[in-house]
């Protein structure tokens, strides 16, 4: 059973893995190609990359679970079809509870495991079977709204962090070879006297 529910959540969230991953990709090299423009003279070192590294992966997660909350946006639709199926055995005047509600939730789990992975409860009591599809609708496009930008929110923060670790984990390098040649001669020369 739990194998099944694996292979859902992979099948269902892979796409969001994928573009979660590219994003990422294609943000911390942009970052990387940024610094280097505006410090042309510094060089990066191994610590540079393995700030790069961490930033990486910290920025990987929230880019997956911010694609997969978009997924589950444009899904919408399709939980408010299987909403209306379940709550079809009542009768139009029924009050649900909060434990019907919850039932209806975990059916909800069940049938789109991507859903399960960001929703473990709701309490809809009080919502009659003409309204309580789109009040669950409305909140699940809420949830999904404030999910996304508390995990936005943390990649500007960890962006913020690793560009500044990034730009203190830089080398200065001077060409200095020359200079150091006629410097040399210099003193060579100063010795002779």
């Amino acid at each position: 059973m739990h194998i099944d529910l694996a292979f859902d959540v992979l099948y269902y969230a892979f796409g969001s893995m994928l573009l979660g991953v590219f994003i990422t990709i294609i943000g911390v090299g942009l970052l990387f190609y940024l610094v280097k423009s505006f410090y042309p003279k510094y060089t990066f070192t191994p610590i540079t990359y393995i700030v790069g590294a961490i930033l990486f992966i910290l920025l990987a997660y929230h880019s997956i679970l911010i694609c997969g909350a978009f997924k589950i946006k444009g899904m919408t639709d399709d939980i408010g079809v299987s909403v209306t199926e379940y709550i079809s055995v009542y009768n139009i005047d029924h009050y649900f509870t909060e434990e019907e509600t919850q039932d209806i939730i975990n059916s909800l789990r069940d049938d789109y495991p991507l859903f399960a992975c960001y929703v473990g409860s709701g309490d809809f009591s009080n919502h009659t079977p003409s309204t309580i599809v789109q009040a669950m609708i409305d909140e699940c496009h809420e949830f999904m709204n404030i999910f996304i930008l508390k995990h936005l929110g943390w990649c500007v923060a960890f962006i913020a962090i690793g560009t500044f670790i990034v730009i203190k984990t830089m080398d200065a390098y001077h060409k200095t070879t020359r200079r150091s040649s006629s410097t040399a001669r210099r003193r060579s020369r100063r010795d002779d006297f």
